[in-house]
């Protein structure tokens, strides 16, 4: 069993003035999947995020406070406490915190494109 806590951020750089704090809750040797990592963000307001194509990921990001500005290909987008936006593998987007702070959850998993040309993962079965 592994218990990870929100408690201990770390500070982070991001692409403004404005801070955000960050916390790995799972990394992909944690699990037993294609997940690459599950994190917990706190964007201070202003903050702005950046989800890249180059990363060969597709994320799911759910916003737990605050207000979240999603820019991407499609459009402008304004998430609340609740919502969730997907990011396919090759979406490029950026998320800015609105006017108060603002709590997320980012679920990272391989996408497709990557896990077809892995070896298949299967789990060991251990006699008790």
């Amino acid at each position: 069993m592994i218990i990870t806590t929100t408690g201990e951020a770390v500070r982070t750089a991001v692409d403004t003035a404005a801070e955000a704090d960050w916390t790995c809750l799972v990394r992909r040797g944690m699990l037993h999947s294609e997940c690459e990592a599950v994190e917990h963000w706190r964007l201070a307001p202003g903050a702005v995020l950046a989800a890249t194509p180059r990363h060969g990921v597709e994320e799911a990001v759910l916003v737990l406070e605050g207000e979240l500005g999603v820019s991407a290909a499609s459009g402008e987008h304004s998430l609340g406490a609740g919502q969730l936006v997907l990011f396919p593998h090759g979406c490029a987007a950026r998320l800015t915190a609105g006017s108060d702070p603002v709590r997320l959850i980012s679920v990272r998993t391989l996408a497709a494109a990557v896990t077809d040309r892995l070896p298949p993962r299967v789990p060991e079965l251990l006699r008790s």
